[in-house]
């Protein structure tokens, strides 16, 4: 029988429960990482810093801690046996109060103090976190530069530094166009926005009222 430890947190009922999963596993991919200087508390060292989304204790006490600040970075975990001695935690939200039969049953969410949410990917043995927020699109360059990219209606007229400040609010930056894939996608997003109005005159002055960031 495979085991798995449970630190709680309680947030307000439309959060649901904060709680650290760990399982016995190891970080195969992630380059940005943070060492924790108390091994022994390496996990709830994790459950109480805001940035922290996972935790990981290597076989020879080590630990490192993963922030989601350092988006969008990818983070791939692969589970192990008991005998190599490595432990993972990953910080998810779940909501209602019984606590899961089995972690492989439950989906890893983060919810980040701006709102937003960050969900890994289980294939197999394998969880993967591509770093970009839950809704947003990763693009990676040829420049080996990765970006997450979102589209933002306005129904109203609204210049391009003010739409840039949104953008600021949010803990993000207006990004130009660097493929052609990236260009297909954002209109696609934009004509997207068009059905979403509700009369003529929207749809006829579109391109010239709205920005997008």
């Amino acid at each position: 029988m495979k085991t798995f430890l449970i630190f709680l947190l309680l947030l307000p009922p439309s959060l649901g429960i904060m709680k650290m999963i760990q399982i016995y596993g190891k970080v195969t991919y992630g380059q940005f990482l943070v060492v924790y200087p108390f091994p022994a508390n390496c996990s709830e060292g994790c459950f109480n810093l805001d940035y922290c989304i996972l935790s990981w204790k290597t076989p020879n006490e080590s630990c490192y801690h993963y922030s989601y600040l350092d988006r969008p970075d990818t983070i791939t975990v692969v589970e192990t046996g008991k005998e190599e001695n490595s432990t993972v935690a990953f910080k998810t939200i779940l909501i209602g109060t019984a606590c899961p039969i089995s972690y492989t049953e439950m989906d890893f969410k983060m919810t980040v103090p701006s709102g937003d949410t960050y969900s890994w990917k289980k294939t197999g043995n394998l969880w993967n976190l591509n770093g970009c927020r839950d809704g947003w699109k990763r693009f990676d360059r040829t420049d080996g530069v990765s970006v997450c990219m979102k589209t933002f209606y306005s129904s109203e007229r609204i210049y391009r530094w003010i739409a840039r400040e949104n953008c600021k609010t949010i803990g993000t930056d207006q990004i130009g166009v660097a493929s052609i894939m990236e260009s297909i996608w954002i209109r696609v997003q934009n004509l997207s926005s068009l059905f979403s109005c509700q009369s003529l005159e929207c749809f006829e002055h579109w391109e010239l009222d709205h920005d997008h960031s």
